[in-house]
């Protein structure tokens, strides 16, 4: 199993700590969020990792190398322009082939959720927090058993709960995504979207499946945000 991290945003809506340092290295009571990501991984024994970086990129390769010298890094060099699709679709040839992880480096979540996803039995899977609607999720909808829709304008009375934007993909799986994100990027030149409306557009021909949430998580968008992360995940 090998994963894929999605690194390669600005933060400005963290501005001034993102002044100094990418998003994904911001800290949550001490530990930034993507060495979280990192420990996570390894802690379930995920050790092909391959990062993608975009704003800051040489305080994240620095980072990353001074702890793990294995982990590979890709500096998208248009992050200002382009969105996590662009990122995805940099990545495609370091996880082709087998089967693999897919999350946004903003996002601080226990272990327990890398445990969870592995053993879920579903090969293609959205880790998903069952119940919950937040407006700046992406949120999924599921019908007989296998989930058909992905996006952050789904209506509350349709929603099953909210990503967390954490995926497993087979193979099988990977390729249909990748194609996908190749055909708006290469014929489209559509560099601005997210990775989510890629798989969406797979839904209909891959089946995906919702994996519950098994511990806590919280995306960290904003100062608001990162105030509350280190109120749940106090005492770590």
């Amino acid at each position: 199993m090998k994963a894929l991290i999605l690194a390669a945003g600005l933060g400005s809506r963290l501005a001034p700590i993102t002044d100094n340092c990418p998003k994904s290295l911001v800290p949550v009571n001490g530990q930034p969020i993507l060495m979280k990501q990192i420990e996570n991984l390894h802690k379930n024994g995920i050790t092909d990792i391959t990062i993608i970086s975009g704003y800051k990129s040489e305080i994240l390769e620095s980072a990353v190398m001074k702890k793990y010298p294995e982990i590979k890094v890709i500096n998208s060099v248009d992050f200002a322009i382009t969105n996590n699709m662009y990122s995805a679709y940099l990545g495609r040839h370091n996880v082709s082939g087998g089967k693999f992880l897919m999350m946004n480096a903003d996002v601080f979540y226990d272990a327990s959720v890398i445990t969870a996803l592995l053993a879920f039995e579903a090969p293609n899977a959205i880790v998903t927090d069952i119940g919950t609607y937040l407006e700046e999720s992406m949120k999924v909808v599921e019908v007989d058993g296998r989930l058909v829709k992905i996006s952050k304008q789904i209506t509350k009375a349709e929603a099953l709960g909210a990503s967390i934007d954490v995926y497993k993909f087979s193979d099988d799986g990977g390729v249909k995504f990748f194609t996908k994100c190749a055909e708006y990027i290469e014929e489209k030149n559509e560099l601005k979207m997210w990775s989510e409306v890629a798989l969406n557009d797979i839904l209909q021909e891959i089946v995906f499946k919702a994996c519950p949430l098994q511990g806590r998580w919280l995306e960290i968008d904003n100062n608001d945000d990162l105030a509350a992360a280190e109120k749940l995940f106090a005492g770590e």
